[in-house]
């Protein structure tokens, strides 16, 4: 596993986890109305149960490193495919007349996209020969 893959990864949750617990307290003093209220709550409650499961993989990165180049590619390409899955359920959530699934969806997709991203770019990285 990269040296820079876990920093990178735990910075990405301190910075939502902080943005989340702001954006959930704006949320609660939200003067919008209830279904901007609602869409506000559904998006950092969602947010912050991305930053668990991020969390989740830094744990298990930390207690079980992979060393292989190859297998961690594989299962970087294997997170691209399910990132592209949460990309898509969080489109047809923010699609939803409910303002929480639609907050729900906006969550999604967001952290789907940085995690596509991520995975894809370490993929890329693994995969260049060393200078």
């Amino acid at each position: 596993m990269p040296n820079l893959f876990l920093p990178i990864l735990t910075g990405w949750c301190a910075l939502w986890l902080v943005l989340a617990g702001i954006g959930f307290l704006f949320g609660l003093r939200c003067t919008r109305g209830p279904e901007t209220h609602r869409w506000f709550t559904g998006f950092w409650v969602m947010t912050i149960f991305w930053v668990a499961v991020d969390l989740v993989i830094v744990v298990w990165a930390l207690l079980a490193p992979v060393d292989d180049v190859a297998e961690f590619q594989k299962l970087l390409l294997i997170n691209s495919g399910l990132d592209v899955v949460y990309i898509i359920v969080g489109g047809i959530l923010v699609t939803r007349k409910d303002r929480l699934a639609s907050g729900f969806g906006a969550a999604i997709i967001l952290q789907g996209v940085f995690l596509l991203g991520f995975d894809l770019a370490w993929w890329w990285i693994l995969g260049q020969p060393v200078a």
